[in-house]
């Protein structure tokens, strides 16, 4: 039996290997070889591509950074995976410029053995000789074993950095592809898109992080690039921009809507612009935490804390490590009777955008591949898109750059092929919190685009525009001239009144069928956990009178249950009955959400009143107001509140609901359209339903200001009310 202690000795071709199979291709090979002059705080970086599309092409890359001495180049350089990068970092050491080096893995070398066979290295650090290094990869993979393949490493007087200059000059030639117009026009855009262009775009400006600059030449010059589409052009040319950040404190952004000066002026004091800057303390990124695997996003589960994006965190909460995120989104919107308004320079943007659309990620003004490069949606933005094609935006649709901090995002860890960060918690966290801050821009884009549309819907020059009129509306006017008008009367008023009866039975049963189904969603999923609350009661011995009133409350939430469904007719009921049929199915959510109701019918009897109504209509319109209070106050660290009471300080009687959450941040008019949601999994039709029940009982849903209605001082949240006819 043989038995024997060795070690590995790696075959000299390990080295192309690891080359090849490490870095995917030519683009990322320049990239690593751009972030070893970032790391070694390089000011500017030149790359020049000489006669690339010839046999005899080079590549050569030169920074002005702090160079390597002959003990650096011998020590360190030479010793693949060498960690010095990496425990600088962790160590919080930073560069004299201020920067933590990015590279952590000490394989970034191998990159050139993607672009050619033969490598010449000269660098010089301060006060130095300059030091060479020359490999023909050919003959060092014709050695057998790496440790036989010999490198001649010298020193000699100042030749490329002369006087008392610095840097690092590699030229890499015997080329292992011939490069071509699509080539060299795909790495210039992935070359530009290294670092975070600086930007002066109708008085926004971005800065050019910390000095560092790429140079691209291609030499002797073509016209390659010379028709390329303009990125400042486009940004010129997006309706919407969205500047963001997300910190410990919330996420605070500025969103902007810039119609195309034709559009403006074909539809004066319809169309216009607006800027819109919101701070959101309580964020739902801060509330729930990101879907598991299997989950869908309605199945989110509430975090224990609000997490810290840091490290710098209790030991319960070990905090999320992917640091403050700031970033930039502009976006577009292609449809036919927008393209047209864009300028004849413009032409080209809608591909543009389509090869460069998607979200850029960069640390510490570095990018980090492949994010946003053609083909990665790292986002699933395509994927929610189908889901809601005219609501979502799509990969598509947007350019956008994510800034992250190197020292606060710790967790997120570059992949070793250099294709992006380790999908562990932190990476989920990231596109979690992603997901969360695009679903605002959406939001915001929404609003200005149904606004843009009904314009486009009218001629161009009509007077503060025709109002866009519900089909209820359209319904009284058409009846009313036909009534008018005796001859058509005859003719047609039949069955002009026959069209008004069928649509309003037809809508009738269809708000009736939807409310049920808005409503009971929720009631199930309440029954569902009283059920399962009481089964384990039971069998833990939990004293009779605790399973008494879980029992009673099981019954309840039957009872209320029967009341979106049943009564089909209207009937005559009060106020105070409805409100009670609603809270049926709430009263326990208000228990485990920990909400204390206030009653402003037992206060106010007197205000008490009558109506006339289909009470499974109203209940569910009731309990989805009542369901998005309950939502919105999960924010609410203090004591949470909803009030509910009947009023007499609108136009007619009404029931007010109001809590003290955060209230809300949109216009009445945005708040009731169909879809419109700030909820990253909501379907934004909860409001949208009620207000169409109040308008088939001939009343209106109303959002009264703070002053408009006497309430309690504790509620200072949203409001509102389901204004009655007197007459209804």
């Amino acid at each position: 039996m043989q038995k024997k202690t060795t070690s590995f000795r790696p075959k000299a071709r390990i080295m192309e290997l690891l080359g090849e199979q490490l870095i995917k291709n030519h683009t990322l090979a320049l990239f690593e070889l751009v972030k070893n002059s970032y790391d070694a705080d390089a000011s500017e970086v030149n790359l020049n591509l000489v006669n690339i599309d010839k046999d005899n092409g080079t590549i050569i890359v030169k920074d002005d950074g702090y160079g390597m001495s002959f003990q650096t180049v011998t020590e360190v350089w030479m010793e693949p995976a060498h960690g010095h990068k990496l425990e600088k970092r962790i160590k919080g050491i930073r560069t004299e410029k201020g920067r933590l080096q990015v590279g952590e893995k000490g394989v970034g070398r191998f990159a050139v053995h993607r672009l050619g066979t033969k490598i010449l290295m000269v660098t010089r650090a301060q006060g130095q000789p300059e030091v060479v290094v020359d490999i023909d990869w050919e003959s060092f993979s014709k050695s057998e074993y790496l440790d036989q393949a010999k490198i001649d490493i010298y020193e000699r007087p100042p030749e490329v950095f002369m006087k008392r200059s610095t840097g690092t000059y590699i030229k890499i030639s015997n080329l292992k592809q011939t490069w071509k117009r699509g080539d060299i026009r795909r790495l210039y855009r992935s070359v530009k898109a290294m670092t975070p262009a600086p930007l002066e775009v109708e008085g926004n400006e971005r800065k050019k992080e910390d000095g560092f600059e790429v140079n691209f030449k291609v030499i002797p010059e073509k016209d390659w690039l010379t028709d390329l589409f303009d990125p400042v052009l486009a940004e010129s040319q997006s309706l919407f921009s969205f500047d963001f950040e997300l910190s410990n404190s919330g996420l605070s952004y500025t969103y902007k809507y810039t119609p195309y000066s034709a559009i403006v002026a074909d539809y004066k004091d319809i169309v216009t612009g607006r800027e819109t800057p919101i701070d959101l303390a309580s964020f739902e990124f801060f509330r729930f935490r990101h879907p598991e695997d299997g989950e869908n996003w309605k199945e989110r589960k509430k975090r224990p804390y609000k997490p810290d994006l840091y490290r710098t965190s209790p030991p319960d909460n070990p905090g999320l490590e992917i640091g403050t995120l700031k970033g930039r989104i502009i976006g577009f919107d292609f449809d036919k009777e927008i393209l047209r308004y864009i300028k004849d320079e413009a032409g080209g943007l809608e591909d543009y955008v389509k090869q460069q659309g998607g979200i850029k990620v960069y640390r510490d003004g570095l990018r980090v591949y492949n994010y946003g490069e053609p083909g990665d949606d790292w986002l699933g933005l395509d994927h929610r898109r189908i889901q809601g094609p005219t609501r979502k935006f799509g990969s598509k649709q947007i350019i956008g750059e994510l800034h992250l901090e190197l020292d606060g995002s710790p967790g997120l860890q570059e992949k070793t092929n250099r294709e992006g960060f380790v999908e562990n918690n932190a990476y989920n966290e990231l596109v979690y919190a992603m997901i969360c801050i695009v679903s605002q821009f959406e939001a915001e884009r929404n609003k200005d685009k149904r606004k843009l549309k009904d314009a486009l819907n009218t001629s161009p020059g009509t007077p503060h525009g025709k109002k866009k009129e519900s089909i209820e509306e359209i319904l009284n006017e058409l009846e009313q001239t036909v009534l008018k008008n005796k001859e058509l009367d005859q003719q047609i008023g039949q069955l002009v009144r026959g069209v008004g009866k069928s649509y309003r039975e037809t809508r009738d049963v269809m708000l009736s069928a939807a409310g049920a189904g808005l409503g009971l969603v929720t009631v199930f999923h309440e029954l569902e956990r009283g059920v399962k609350g009481l089964n384990s009661s039971i069998a833990d011995g939990a004293p009779l009178d605790q399973l008494k009133q879980m029992s009673n409350e099981l019954v309840s939430i039957l009872q209320g249950a029967m009341y979106m469904v049943s009564n089909k007719r209207m009937e005559e009921m009060s106020a105070s009955s409805l409100v009670q049929y609603a809270l049926l199915t709430q009263q326990r959510r208000f228990k485990r959400h920990k909400i204390t109701f206030l009653d402003g019918f037992k206060n106010s009897p007197q205000l008490d009143f009558k109506i006339k109504g289909m009470r499974r209509m109203l209940t569910s319109a009731l309990v989805n107001i009542i369901d998005n209070a309950i939502y919105w106050l999960d924010e609410v660290e203090t004591e949470r509140c909803i009030w509910i009471s009947p009023s007499a300080e609108l136009e007619a009687p009404s029931i007010i609901i109001a809590d003290n959450g955060p209230g809300f941040i949109d216009e009445p008019i945005d708040l009731v359209q169909p879809f419109h949601t700030r909820k990253p999994a909501g379907m934004g039709i909860g409001l949208y339903y009620a207000d169409m029940v109040m308008k088939s009982h001939a009343g209106r849903l109303s959002f009264p200001n703070t002053d408009a209605v006497d309430r309690p001082k504790v509620i200072t949240g949203a409001c509102v009310g389901l204004v009655f006819n007197k007459e209804a």
